[in-house]
């Protein structure tokens, strides 16, 4: 069985790797991003102390289940 998943995440761009925000969660569409982005800007601001930019980056997740337990 095969699945497939893409969220948004809110990320700090590290020049190297994107690491997601703490406490922020995923989404299923940019435009969900940026409405939570909209509300939350201040806070999500204030808790980059080494003023990172910050991203939106798509995520897809490919799984497959090579074997069912159970």
């Amino acid at each position: 069985m095969k699945s497939f998943k893409q969220v948004h995440l809110i990320a700090k761009n590290r020049s190297f790797r994107y690491e997601q925000i703490p406490n922020t969660p995923e989404f299923s569409d940019e435009a969900a991003a940026l409405k939570y982005w909209k509300y939350n800007k201040k806070v999500i601001q204030d808790s980059n102390f080494y003023s990172d930019p910050i991203v939106i980056i798509r995520r897809e997740i490919h799984s497959v289940i090579s074997k069912e337990l159970s």
